[in-house]
């Protein structure tokens, strides 16, 4: 089945996990960015002591392995799966 699929040009693309959004997040968004502004204005190095990443993700619910789940098709789907989260 492998043989077939690359001879047709076909890839296999993985599923990203999006968190489901709620009505209240865009405000706590906008919190949040205030807050982050606010401790810059503070310490212009504040964003030095901090470690941005998407090396690893951390999901409380186990539903998705992205690593064994593989989508194929000739053209990229945009496969999404939202979560809810805390």
């Amino acid at each position: 089945i492998h043989r077939i699929l690359v001879k047709e040009k076909w890839h296999p693309f993985k599923i990203k996990i999006t968190q489901e959004l709620s009505e209240g997040d865009f405000d706590r968004r906008n919190e949040f960015c205030d807050e982050m502004m606010c401790q810059y204005d503070d310490n212009n190095n504040f964003f030095d002591h901090i470690i941005f990443s998407d090396e690893a993700s951390f999901e409380l619910n186990g539903v998705v392995n992205q690593h064994n789940c593989r989508y194929w098709s000739d053209e990229n789907p945009y496969w999404m799966r939202s979560i809810r989260m805390q």
